[in-house]
């Protein structure tokens, strides 16, 4: 897959950052599309000196912003049809129950989970449509969102520019990466419901 998108943006001179952009833009309303690897590519064009660091950056985190306000006003939308009670799709990879726990974490952790969006690769997709569903204001999701955005395509950035064109290279780093950031996060979950469930049991007693 990077090959080919390799190929396709090399064949199209100065707009491939606009490209990388709109790869960017496309992980945040279409899930499964791997933009993270289309990041990483980024910095291997900045290695081999075919587009300046300045511009990729740009492209990345303005098409970026553009996907979030997407996503959110996707959940706003979301947001009058989501009843309690429902079971089921919603559509764009989403179900009641992903939305309702989307929601509830949004409540009561929002502004963490939008700095953290960008590397939490098991909830990123929802934490935007969640955003709007909970009634954030949009320039608190952008400006939140922007910040987690900006330290994650830096990141990915350098390590791009590290490893070079090697496509193998760049797929087995970010594979090596999503299998422990879902190691951490699911680390973070459960040590989060012991709390929770280690507070109930002390209030109870008392």
């Amino acid at each position: 897959m990077l090959d080919a998108f390799d190929a396709l943006v090399r064949s199209v001179g100065p707009w491939g950052a606009v490209l990388l952009g709109v790869a960017a833009l496309l992980e945040y309303v279409v899930p499964p599309f791997p933009g993270d690897s289309v990041t990483l590519l980024g910095g291997a064009y900045v290695a081999r000196g075919d587009h300046p660091l300045v511009l990729v950056l740009a492209s990345l985190l303005a098409f970026s912003v553009v996907g979030m306000a997407a996503a959110w006003r996707l959940g706003l939308a979301l947001r009058h049809r989501l009843d309690p009670a429902a079971h089921g799709p919603l559509g764009f990879g989403l179900t009641h129950e992903r939305l309702r726990r989307g929601l509830e974490v949004m409540r009561t952790r929002g502004d963490w989970v939008l700095v953290l969006n960008r590397f939490m690769p098991s909830f990123r997709a929802l934490v935007f449509v969640a955003a709007g569903a909970s009634g954030v204001p949009l320039a608190r999701v952008l400006v939140l969102g922007s910040t987690s955005a900006l330290a994650w395509n830096v990141l990915l950035l350098a390590v791009g520019y590290h490893l070079g064109a090697n496509a193998e290279a760049l797929e087995a780093w970010l594979a090596r990466y999503r299998t422990g950031a879902v190691l951490v996060s699911g680390a973070a979950l459960v040590a989060f419901l012991a709390w929770r469930w280690w507070r109930r049991r002390a209030h109870v007693k008392s």
